[in-house]
């Protein structure tokens, strides 16, 4: 069996000591396009790039602030695995 290998982008809150959580890329990428084009501009910044159709490989650390923007609190599918085993 072949280890799946993710690479991590996160937004620029992280730093700061926010709290957050990992959510799925493919659901990141749902959530912007479910937004109005500047909304989505603007809440896209705060988040390190990458291309979408890599997006199946990602797993975006949000804080609580960025995931309530993009509506990912209220999808608990957008979270990763690991993050639900821990609830």
């Amino acid at each position: 069996m072949s280890r799946q290998v993710f690479r991590e982008r996160e937004c620029i809150h992280r730093d700061e000591g926010a709290g957050g959580e990992f959510y799925n890329g493919v659901f990141y990428i749902q959530a912007l396009q479910r937004l109005r084009v500047d909304h989505a501009v603007e809440v896209a910044a705060r988040v390190s790039s990458f291309f979408w159709s890599d997006a199946p490989h990602i797993v975006v650390w949000l804080c609580e602030a960025c995931a309530g923007d993009l509506r990912l609190r209220d999808t608990p599918r957008a979270l990763t695995q690991s993050v639900r085993r821990q609830a």
